[in-house]
């Protein structure tokens, strides 16, 4: 995990970067120039002049907005404008997804700038898709803030993570076919070209998943390829809730509540407490349930006692947390190579389809399958509806079904393709 890549310096030999300072001055000099150029080649008409509320709107930008993106360290100390791990692979999902698409539109005769705008469209409604989306499964936890200015940076602080794909989709294509009708383009062709691009996003976009540890997985104590998480992080804030500052990791196994896993070289191990001894009490009270026994872990504030099943007492003290999380399974790696493998088979495939609309039916069959399966294994979602399915899952069963009619509709059409248009390059 590597939440933040790198920070943009404040200041720039002893000048602010940012506010009345470097960029302003070049993005001013940009400015001139451009309209320079527009006024020798057209003159100072409508078009010319509508480039200057654009120059205005970036240069208030970065006088106002950009100076508080600086963050600082504990001493108040500028670190600058951080560069996120989640922004860098959306921004290059983005570019991969769209040079794909790109690329197969050619050879199918298509005007590129038509999938450039459809691409830009569909862009921006799936951000704001998949933004609301999050937003509202977590608007209480993260986005009740005590000022309308705090919740608005949080709500607009896309590259910190927090967008969920289903949203994005939900949004994105509705636009998308919009865009497409309104310019008399074949739909269901044209899904055919993007199918692979919307995946390679997803490839690329989950590693950023994984940098900033968001979408992560449930507690895998046997498997070699397991990770572990650093403080604050997603995952180490949820086992944290349940006592893991303490070095114990509790789990039930056969109906029993058993130590699963201990921080190495911790206080609680060297206490001699190892895994699958079975606890009695915890700091003098007994439970009846995991939730129960994790609620009085974590209750101990660095100062724990556990009493075993054999009669032992084990007593320390943990003035310091653990410096990693519980070993779990990296499900934004495993959803990264599934779409990765996705992206092939229906690039592959797209040669042989029958009709149009095969391939991005073929999309919206697997990924919904994958998806409920990787749900599983991720522990970063409650379960909905009074089941154990999250919200993922249930979206993934409705978009299964309307998988179903799209192929039973798409089997009704006569074979062939309205592409390659007239004119195609191979």
């Amino acid at each position: 995990m590597r939440s933040t890549l790198f920070y943009i310096p404040p200041e720039l030999f002893d000048v602010p970067l940012f506010g009345v300072g470097w960029v302003l001055g070049v993005w001013t000099l940009v400015g001139v120039a451009l309209l320079w150029c527009l006024v020798r080649m057209q003159g100072w008409n409508r078009d010319t002049a509508s480039y200057v509320p654009f120059l205005l709107v970036v240069a208030g930008a970065i006088v106002f907005l950009l100076p508080n993106m600086v963050e600082v360290d504990p001493s108040g100390k500028p670190l600058g404008i951080p560069v996120r791990g989640f922004g860098v692979m959306l921004m290059l999902a983005t570019i991969a997804g769209v040079g794909l698409g790109v690329y197969r539109a050619r050879q199918m005769g298509l005007d590129p700038e038509v999938m450039y705008s459809l691409a830009f469209c569909m862009f921006l409604a799936g951000i704001v898709g998949a933004r609301l989306f999050y937003v509202v499964q977590n608007w209480q936890e993260e986005f009740q803030q005590p000022t309308i200015a705090a919740t608005l940076g949080a709500l607009l602080n896309v590259t910190k993570g927090g967008l969920v794909v289903f949203g994005s989709v939900l949004a994105a294509l509705p636009v998308g076919i919009w865009f497409l009708r309104k310019r008399g383009l074949p739909v269901l062709a044209i899904a055919d070209v993007i199918a692979p691009s919307m995946v390679v996003g997803q490839a690329i976009g989950r590693i950023g998943c994984f940098l900033n540890g968001c979408c992560f997985g449930g507690v895998c104590l046997t498997a070699p390829y397991a990770m572990t998480f650093p403080a604050e992080s997603p995952p180490y804030v949820q086992h944290e809730a349940a006592g893991w500052r303490s070095g114990v990791w509790l789990e039930v196994a056969q109906e029993r509540v058993r130590v699963a896993y201990i921080a190495p070289q911790s206080a609680a191990a060297n206490k001699g407490l190892k895994p699958n001894d079975i606890p009695l009490t915890i700091n003098g009270a007994s439970f009846r349930s995991l939730a129960e026994a994790r609620q009085l872990l974590a209750a101990g504030k660095g100062i724990y006692e556990i009493e075993t099943a054999d009669g032992r007492v084990h007593r320390w003290t943990a003035p310091e947390p653990p410096a990693r999380s519980v070993p779990i399974h990296p499900t934004q790696l495993y959803a990264a190579v599934d779409a990765a493998l996705l992206a092939l088979v229906l690039w592959f495939y797209y040669p042989y389809r029958r009709r149009d609309g095969e391939v991005f039916a073929l999309l919206v069959t697997l990924h919904p399958i994958s998806r409920f399966v990787l749900e599983t294994i991720r522990s970063d979602e409650p379960g909905q509806f009074g089941t154990e399915w999250t919200i993922s899952q249930w979206l993934s069963v409705a978009i299964l079904a309307g998988a179903c009619l799209l192929w039973w509709y798409i089997e009704r059409q006569p074979r062939g393709s309205a592409l390659p248009l007239a004119g195609a390059r191979s």
